[in-house]
């Protein structure tokens, strides 16, 4: 009777699954692979250079400047392919490619530099501005005047007991004009602050102009340049009648 009830419980009871076996656990990641990079910079002589700045441009960046004895190291470099960049004043930028794997010595690399041209002068600056002239105050303008020359003359014609005669006709502050009347040699003659210009109404005579004598007539003109000498001398029974301009002296007669 107990061997058919244990039977039958058994027949009864359900099935128990098997115990499954433990799960492995997964590894831990590998760290990822750094190393240092040594680096020595010297110029074209050979000499080390101090303070070169140099840049590492890839998965990391990194960056420093030399020592005195020209090297520099960078720390935990990633394995990979970088760039590294050298510049210094006075010296052309050079870049150089590092390629470093996992497993491999740790790198290192020396690199010359090469000296750049001084940078050219700057321009000159430009030529300061001359300053500028003072204007000259004019003289205020003398009044508007008019006259029959012929008329003028005739009534202030020079007499037989008179060498020379001269009588101002017009006046400004810029100049003056005068009628000079010659009946005896005039010579020795100048004008050292003013411009002369005579022309001939009527008579004849020489002007000694220049160490130079000319004829002059009716019509005749001539510049006499300041400060130069020159002198009159008439011909004939008439005299020698000029007007001329002085440009530049001042209202008198001279």
């Amino acid at each position: 009777m107990v061997t058919l009830l244990l039977l039958t419980w058994l027949q009864v009871a359900p099935a128990q699954p098997a115990p499954q076996p433990p799960r492995p656990r997964a590894a831990a990641p590998a760290p990822a692979a750094s190393t240092t990079l040594t680096l020595t910079v010297t110029d074209s002589g050979g000499a080390v250079l101090e303070g070169v700045t140099v840049a590492l441009v890839g998965n990391v960046d990194r960056s420093g400047k030399t020592t005195a004895e020209g090297r520099l190291r960078l720390l935990n470099v990633p394995a990979g392919t970088h760039r590294v960049r050298f510049t210094h004043e006075g010296f052309y930028t050079f870049e150089k490619e590092l390629a470093w794997r996992a497993g491999q010595p740790a790198p290192t690399m020396t690199v010359t530099l090469n000296e750049a041209p001084p940078a050219p002068a700057p321009p000159p600056p430009p030529p300061a501005p001359e300053p500028k002239k003072s204007e000259v105050a004019l003289p205020p303008p003398s009044t508007p005047k008019t006259m029959a020359l012929p008329d003028y003359i005739e009534k202030n014609f020079i007499t037989n007991r008179e060498g020379q005669k001269e009588n101002l006709v017009g006046c400004s502050g810029m100049g003056q004009s005068i009628v000079w009347q010659v009946r005896q040699p005039w010579p020795d003659r100048s004008h050292p602050s003013a411009d002369a210009m005579l022309y001939v109404i009527g008579g004849e005579g020489t002007l000694r102009l220049d160490g130079r004598d000319t004829n002059l007539g009716a019509g005749g003109f001539a510049v006499v340049p300041r400060g130069t000498e020159y002198g009159l001398t008439p011909r004939g029974r008439n005299p020698l009648i000029v007007l001329g301009f002085l440009a530049g002296a001042p209202c008198a007669v001279n």
